[in-house]
Parts: structure tokens; sequence; C-alpha cells
């Protein structure tokens, strides 16, 4: 049976404003098929009526970790876990993460394909959960960041092991630590794993079995690598140096960045917020990623939203809270930072067939809040109602 959504003002994913008028969106099957304020849209349909909530596309999480457990510090505690209680939590993450609104997440990381899993049972409608796109094992060099996941690799010939291993499972994009990371004991952040020809390799292979690449990307000289490989994201991009996240900007790579074909995943989770200030004055972490990420979109380069849930104290289902953290370190408009969340990341992500825009033709992907959003992100925090490839999802 058809649904409508009547009663809402809709902000369709690329306006700068919610239109003032309430309309009705008609779904059939997992299809957007009208919108506007005709009554016919209401037809032989299940109405459900708002009172002037705001419909707007379901948001997008560019970087999350399913089967990382944010409660648990250190890889050996994740990797204790067992494997029916890992796929169960997964599970709930999955149903906590699209009853906020989250609609798409791209999962960039695991070890047993257990998130490949889930994406399956969640198309086929077992599960609860949002579109998943996944990038199963990253490729990593031996003993490198998250090599516990099984992608270590040395040679050329090995990474093309790991890659053809992850075709096989049938992953949505590859993955690979281009630099050291945080959460491996023994890596740095800012060191990095594989030299530019190497990369280049792999961007290839990748390319030949029509996977894109997400970078794994701390240290500026990563980036650098990256971006002359040809990835189609750069994951974090936090410029980091011997001062910490942010101490090694270079404004030369903005600019190679922007004639690129690729977008920044930074990955400002809530936790960020802690981070702003201390006893009432900028934190310079708050200063030296905020210059770095409103270089990035002076000068042109493509953000998307993103979390690296899963991290320690990195829960899945706080993209909306992230969001408002996110507008403080960039400067972004509500707009600005939902489009970041939206159609931009369905872009980025290869979706925007698909999703991304409240749209006739596309998927009914739509989350519905108490508030504006495009005024007050804040209101994201508020929703009513969640809709997610045509199946309604009330919240309590």
């Amino acid at each position: 049976m058809a649904i409508a959504i009547a009663g809402v003002r809709i902000w369709d994913g690329v306006a700068e404003r919610t239109r003032d008028v309430l309309e009705t969106l008609r779904i059939e099957g997992d299809r957007i098929v009208g919108i506007g304020t005709d009554a016919s849209l209401r037809r032989d349909a299940r109405v459900l009526e708002f009172d002037g909530a705001t419909a707007l596309p379901g948001l997008m999480d560019a970087h999350v970790h399913l089967n990382l457990d944010p409660m648990l510090k250190s890889p050996d505690e994740q990797l204790a876990v067992a494997p029916d209680d890992r796929r169960k939590a997964m599970e709930r993450r999955a149903a906590e993460m699209l009853a906020a609104g989250i609609t798409t997440a791209r999962d960039l990381g695991g070890g047993d394909w257990a998130e490949i899993a889930l994406r399956d049972r969640i198309l086929a409608g077992e599960l609860p959960g949002p579109r998943l796109l996944c990038a199963g094992q990253p490729v990593t060099t031996p003993k490198g960041h998250c090599h516990f996941w099984g992608g270590e690799a040395l040679s050329q010939a090995d990474i093309e092991q790991v890659i053809q291993r992850q075709v096989e499972h049938q992953v949505d994009w590859i993955k690979v630590m281009v630099t050291g990371g945080v959460f491996t004991p023994g890596s740095s952040a800012r060191d990095t794993q594989f030299d530019l020809e190497t990369l280049s390799g792999l961007v290839e292979s990748a390319g030949r079995h029509e996977r894109p690449v997400a970078a794994h990307c701390h240290g500026s000289e990563g980036i650098a690598f990256a971006i002359a490989a040809g990835v189609r994201t750069i994951e974090h991009c936090s410029f980091a140096g011997a001062g910490g996240f942010g101490s090694a900007f270079d404004p030369a790579l903005v600019v190679r960045m922007a004639a690129a074909s690729l977008w920044v995943s930074p990955t400002v989770n809530a936790g960020w917020g802690k981070r702003i200030e201390h006893e009432g004055a900028p934190t310079d972490f708050f200063r030296r990623m905020s210059h770095a990420l409103r270089q990035l979109i002076e000068g042109g380069v493509r953000l998307i939203a993103s979390t690296d849930a899963g991290i320690p104290g990195v829960l899945h289902h706080q993209l909306p809270e992230a969001l408002t953290v996110f507008a403080q370190f960039t400067g972004g408009s509500p707009a600005d930072i939902l489009r970041c969340a939206t159609s931009e990341a369905a872009v980025a992500l290869g979706l925007e067939a698909e999703t991304g825009v409240l749209r006739e033709g596309l998927c009914a992907d739509i989350l519905i809040v108490d508030g504006d959003p495009a005024t007050e992100l804040t209101a994201l925090g508020r929703p009513v109602g969640v809709v997610a490839r045509g199946g309604w999802t009330p919240i309590a």
C-alpha cells in the first residue's frame, strides 16, 4: 500500500532553506512518486499526518565501523568479543542508527566481513538498519594500522591478493591505510605506510575491479600520496605533525585536493565538542583543526559528514550531534552541513542516482524531525519518524 507523508515542510537536500508550505510525499514501494500539495497524493494511501514537522533526506555517515564496540578501548578487547555477541551488537547498532535518522552508512573496516552479512540482511528486509556500503579488510602494512583485521600486505602482489579477497566477499569499496593511526599500538598517525608507487598500483588494481578507494590519511605526506594516486575519498585528512592534528597543515595540498575528483571525509564526531574550549578559551586543537577545515572549504575541497563511529567513545547513532560540532569547526551554515550529510555524501559515495535528495523517482530515504534543521541543526536530535527504502519506522 502506498504511504503518504503529509503535513510536512520539505528541505530537499540541496536548497538553502526549507520550503514554507505544507506538502505531501507519496511513496510507492521504495520510491518517492510524488511531492506537492495536490490532494491526490493521499489517495488510496496510508496517510501519516504531521503538524508542520520537517522532512529531509535520510542522513549519511560516510565512515563507521559497525563491528567495533565504542565502549572498548583497545584492539585486544575488541578481538576478545565472541563472534555471536558481536553480531548481535552490530544488529543493535544498526537499528539505533536508523532510529536516529541515518539511512545510509559506509563501513570502512572489519576483520571477518560480518558487516557485509549485516548489509545483505538489512537490504533483504530481515533487519532494521541503514543501507550499508562496506570495505571489508583494509589494506595495511605488516603490523601497520589495523593489521589485526587481516589486510596486511607488503608487495604489490600481496596487495592484489588482499583486494581480490575483498572482491570475493563482495565489498563495495577498497580501504587503504596510507598512514598509521591512533587506535593501533606501535603505529604513528603522521607516518606514511605506503609509497606513492605502491599506492598508485593499489588504486589501479581497485579500479580494475570497479571499486573506489577510501584512503585513511593523517600525516601530510600520506595525504599528498593519496591525492597523486587518485583515491576517491581521503579519510580524516588531519594534517598530523609533531604538534598533533592540524600542526602540519599544507595549503599546497588544498589546491591539489580541490583540483582532484575527491572528497574529504574528516570524521568529526560528537566528542570533538569537548575539545572546542578550555576554561572559556579556544583550545589549540580547535584552532588547528578549525583552520584546516575552513581552509579546505574556502579552497573548494568537497567535504562529507563522517564520524569514525565505533572507535573509543564514538557511538554509532550520534551523527546528528556530530553535525552540530561539525558546523562549529567549519563555520558552515546549517544547509551547508546538511548537504554534507545528504546530497553531497550521496555523490561522493556514488549513490546520487538512488538517494540523497527528496525527488520523484529516487529511493524513499526520509527523516522527519520536529523543527527546521536548515535553520537549527539541533532539530536533528528530535526525530519523529524515518523512512528507509520505503519502509516506515516511527520514533517512540
